[in-house]
């Protein structure tokens, strides 16, 4: 796996966890009632599902770079 797509699926992984993250900090923020860490959670959130969806679209732009350099070798 070329170094690229393998650290867009990094930049995957570490978005689902920083999502789950948020979510952990969200629950214990309401729990006691803590606003800045419910707000932290929130925003933990927000930017593990950017992070989450930049890395698949890294991946799959590196998917479809390969498949058309894979047809340019068989054209020729």
């Amino acid at each position: 796996m070329p170094t690229f797509r393998r650290k867009a699926a990094e930049q995957e992984i570490k978005g689902v966890g920083q999502k789950v993250k948020g979510v952990v900090q969200e629950i214990a923020g309401r729990a006691t009632g803590n606003k800045d860490m419910r707000a932290r959670g929130e925003v933990n959130q927000v930017a593990g599902h950017v992070r989450s969806r930049a890395g698949e679209a890294v991946r799959k732009i590196g998917n479809a770079v390969s498949r058309e350099k894979a047809k340019a070798r068989t054209r020729r």
